[in-house]
């Protein structure tokens, strides 16, 4: 009878220690489980921060200015990007920083229309500015060894084109680089619109492009909000006089733009844009 009990206690505690065990593993998968779908989350929510640019960084990147021209039917053209050979021009960690907007544009240009030639060309010079402006991520680190691996896939490459603008405007504020962040995203707001304008005057058919310089109306208000922060600075301010001017004349325009205003604000960003990359 005593041998009974035992064997039942027995049985009984290992039934226990087997509910307990399973329990733990239950408990244990659960929680690896929700683990991972936290990081899947993050992971998601970063990658999709950084191919977007909208949590932070404050107006359309190039990379989306050019889509739209592309999606509108805009071709390629040849040579009228900044040039590569301008990269030894630029001094001053302003003018540096300026460029460094500008040639981004224009990488994103060529990497939009699969160009390899020139975005081989556009990356060299983004690297040289970003080594000399002592931007140091770990993205930038192997950013030329990122695009040249993924030269034959578009996808991939505007991503990784988007997420160096992102890379390149936190580690500036983040670091207290406020002014050089600014010029970068202006530079590259300059180049866009440049290469716009360019583009329409030699359309046949140019209001789904001149549509892309309307809908820049609200970004470039939200540019000269933060160039005017920096009123102190005669370098930006002389900038900001110039976008403000670029502000008046596309404000109220309404589509199709005319072929006045066109010239008008073509005349306009091709001066500042000359002055810039001189």
């Amino acid at each position: 009878m005593q041998m009974n009990r035992l064997k039942g206690n027995y049985y009984f505690f290992i039934v226990l220690l087997g509910m307990m065990f399973l329990g733990y593993s239950c408990g244990a998968r659960q929680e690896r489980e929700t683990r991972a779908i936290t990081e899947n989350k993050e992971r998601d929510e970063l990658i999709l921060r950084s191919i977007e640019g909208l949590e932070d960084y404050p107006i359309p990147t190039s990379v989306e200015v050019i889509d739209m021209l592309q999606r509108a039917g805009a071709a390629y053209i040849l040579g009228i990007s900044n040039s590569p050979a301008n990269v030894d021009r630029y001094f001053t960690e302003h003018s540096k920083a300026l460029n460094l907007g500008v040639y981004g544009a224009d990488l994103s240009y060529a990497a939009t229309y699969e160009m390899n030639q020139d975005i081989r060309r556009y990356l060299q010079v983004c690297k040289q500015l970003i080594d000399e402006l002592n931007i140091s991520t770990s993205f930038n680190q192997g950013f030329v060894q990122r695009v040249e691996r993924n030269l034959d896939n578009k996808d991939s490459l505007i991503k990784i084109v988007s997420e160096s603008f992102y890379d390149t405007y936190t580690f500036l504020t983040d670091n207290r680089r406020d002014d050089l962040a600014l010029l970068v995203i202006t530079g590259s707001w300059i180049e866009g619109m440049y290469l716009t304008s360019q583009i329409a005057i030699g359309a046949r058919d140019n209001t789904e492009i001149t549509d892309v310089i309307i809908r820049q109306n609200e970004p470039l208000e939200r540019l000269i909000e933060l160039l005017d922060c920096h009123e102190d600075d005669a370098f930006i301010h002389s900038i900001y006089n110039d976008l403000k001017k670029i502000y008046e004349l596309i404000s109220n325009q309404q589509s199709p733009m005319s072929g006045s205003a066109l010239d008008s604000f073509s005349e306009k960003i091709e001066r500042l844009r000359t002055r810039i990359v001189s």
